[in-house]
C-alpha cells in the first residue's frame, strides 16, 4: 500500500522576481538554495527539510490571493519562526500589513502577512 511519507516543497507564484527575493530573503531571512534551470524564472529556498518554490507564471496568469483574502481560511503557507516577536516588529517597520491572529488556546503566537504579489503567509512563533 502507498502512503505519503514527507512533505518536500511547496510553490506560489510571484510577478517580481526580484521584489520577491527582497521580501523572502532580505526581510524574512530565507536562505536561497540552488534551482536547477526549468526554463522559467524562479527561486528556491530552503525552510528545515523542506523547500519554498517562487515561479514566475506565464503572463496573464495571476499571482497571489484576490484581493482581500487576508486570514486563515485562504490558501496560505506557514511557517514556524524562531525570534518571532522581532520579525514581527521588521515587518511592521517596513510597512508590510501584518494581520493578527487569535492562537489557539495554549498554542503559540501567530499573525498573517501577505508577500509583495499577495500570497498568504502565516507566521508562526516557535521556541528553541
Amino acid at each position: 500500500m502507498a502512503r505519503i511519507t514527507s512533505y518536500l516543497h511547496a510553490g506560489i507564484t510571484v510577478k517580481d522576481l526580484e521584489r520577491a527575493r527582497r521580501f523572502y530573503s532580505e526581510l524574512l531571512g530565507l536562505k536561497e538554495i540552488v534551482r536547477p534551470d526549468l526554463g522559467f524564472p524562479g527561486i528556491w529556498y530552503g525552510v528545515g527539510a523542506c523547500q519554498l518554490h517562487l515561479m514566475v507564471p506565464p503572463e496573464g496568469r495571476p499571482a497571489g490571493e484576490p484581493e482581500g483574502a487576508f486570514a486563515g481560511r485562504v490558501r496560505h503557507l506557514a511557517l514556524g519562526v524562531e525570534g518571532w516577536e522581532a520579525l514581527t516588529t521588521r515587518l511592521r517597520a517596513e510597512d508590510v500589513p501584518v494581520r493578527e491572529s487569535a492562537p489557539t488556546p495554549g498554542g503559540p503566537r501567530r499573525v498573517f502577512v501577505k508577500d509583495p504579489d499577495d500570497n498568504v503567509l502565516e507566521l508562526v512563533e516557535e521556541t528553541p
